[in-house]
């Protein structure tokens, strides 16, 4: 009787062990990359995006992950290189990740491109504009609108608006995806709106003599001036206009509009007006709670980058959870309608463009605030 009994004792618990295993292999973390300017003139940028995902990983983690599965973040620095992009995302789909949520420039996504489409890795950008990665069939999905469409509605408001009729452009190329293409659609719809550029001024981010700058814009004698660089730039760009005795109106890009441009430019920045999809001061109630947990937990205001970021990581944990196959990822977010995001629902098209709506913001009394 022993004997019988034996043989079967030994099978059950093979199997029984099998079954552990197994259950410890499915529950083994999933892999989320993020890469972005972590270091250097743009961290700003790419911090305030990190702590949007990282938020957003803590929170879905305390409700039990995906499917009893914990999140795990791989932060990445790409230094903004894009070599060191291009090195940053290899690691990334050698660790495992599901997705990488990033890049934070358009210069950054447009080098690192490459590597995820071989890989065919979704790469999710939150921030990243470029007209050059529009209405293209790949990996590379955005949860911000392309550069055209912003720059159409900022220089239609420097015409009708602020009667920007003679404008005079500075424009960093160190991240020429984003900048090249803003300045091309603003400058032919202002021009076909009557517009002129009385001068522009490319520059390679810190770089510049800034004062020397000022002096030459204000020689010009335009009636206001477009700046697309980021934030430290602009704030130090407008320092020195001020300064000059330029009194003209400012219109910028949105990658300028962290906080950094409001501690670093000062009043020399009051009245600066721009577009975009983030609302500080927004009353919706996902973003109010949102906004309350991310000033306890790091201390400061969320960004545009840090919402964008956050948004950008809940919209693969909602496909993830649709659907937890990491090869159907790219297919599991284009087939789903809409997604609810902090202050708007986000609708991307089959080809990964989102359709949002931007609006008018202008700096007031030393803060971000929406034109109604």
């Amino acid at each position: 009787m022993a004997r019988r009994f034996f043989p079967q004792l030994i099978s059950m618990i093979l199997l029984l062990t099998a079954l552990v295993l197994t259950g410890c292999r499915d529950k083994k973390p999933i892999y989320l990359g993020y890469a972005g300017p972590l270091t250097g003139k743009f961290a700003d940028l790419g911090i305030a995006g990190r702590d949007g995902v990282v938020l957003a990983v803590e929170e879905i983690n305390a409700g039990g992950g995906i499917a009893g599965r914990e999140i795990e973040l791989l932060s990445k620095d790409d230094a903004q290189d894009p070599q060191q992009a291009q090195k940053v995302d290899q690691e990334l789909v050698d660790a495992g990740a599901v997705a990488v949520i990033g890049h934070m420039t358009s210069v950054m996504s447009v080098a690192g491109l490459p590597v995820v489409n071989r890989a065919h890795l979704v790469m999710l950008s939150p921030t990243t504009s470029s007209n050059d990665l529009t209405g293209i069939d790949d990996y590379f999905l955005r949860v911000y609108p392309p550069s055209s469409q912003v720059a159409h509605l900022l220089s239609t408001h420097a015409i009708e608006k602020l009667d920007i009729r003679s404008i005079s452009v500075v424009y960093d190329i160190s991240n020429e995806a984003h900048t090249l293409g803003w300045y091309k659609y603003f400058r032919e719809n202002h021009q076909r709106l009557g517009g002129r550029i009385v001068q522009e001024f490319p520059f390679k981010g810190g770089k510049a003599d800034f004062s020397h700058l000022a002096e030459q814009i204000k020689a010009g004698g335009s009636q206001g001036l477009f700046i697309i660089a980021g934030a430290m730039d602009t704030a130090m760009i407008c320092q020195h206009l001020r300064r000059s005795g330029f009194g003209m109106p400012i219109v910028v890009s949105e990658w300028s509009t962290t906080d950094e441009l409001l501690s670093q430019g000062g009043t020399a920045v009051e009245g600066i007006n721009f577009y975009q999809t983030f609302d500080r001061n927004s009353d919706q109630p996902a973003y109010v709670a949102f906004r309350k947990n991310y000033r306890e937990r790091f201390r400061r205001e969320p960004t545009f980058a840090s919402v964008h970021a956050y948004d950008s990581a809940k919209l693969v944990f909602s496909a993830l959870t649709r659907d937890s196959d990491p090869k159907k990822l790219k297919q599991t977010i284009l087939s789903m309608a809409n997604f609810n995001g902090l202050q708007d629902q986000i609708m991307i098209d089959r080809f990964g463009d989102p359709k949002r709506t931007p609006f008018l913001m202008v700096i007031k009394n030393g803060t971000f605030q929406r034109v109604r």
